[in-house]
């Protein structure tokens, strides 16, 4: 009976997911909080806050995969996929400049 082959690349993204799930369950805390904070006070600066907090995580994550994403491309030699993560980067720093 032979035991079923170990794969070396297995695991290899559980970093990333952890991240994206600990991201996940941060936005619905903050929302949850923010969401509490002005049903008690409805004018509280912070409940604002947290939902800020919780916008800025939304959008940051991503843009960090897309750099985690970019960088590990860049270390295997696909300049290509690089600069698409650096272009999409880029896009989206444009766009919050001139928003």
């Amino acid at each position: 009976m032979n035991a079923s082959p170990v794969d070396p690349k297995e695991g290899r993204f559980d970093r990333a997911a952890n991240l994206l799930r600990v991201a996940a369950i941060a936005v619905v805390v903050l929302c949850a909080c923010s969401l509490l904070v002005h049903a008690r006070e409805p004018d509280a600066a912070l409940g604002d806050q947290l939902a800020w907090a919780a916008v800025a995580v939304l959008l940051v994550v991503p843009l960090l995969r897309v750099a985690w994403l970019g960088v590990r491309w860049l270390r295997r030699g696909d300049v290509r996929f690089a600069l698409v993560a650096l272009g999409v980067l880029l896009v989206v720093a444009t766009g919050a400049l001139l928003a």
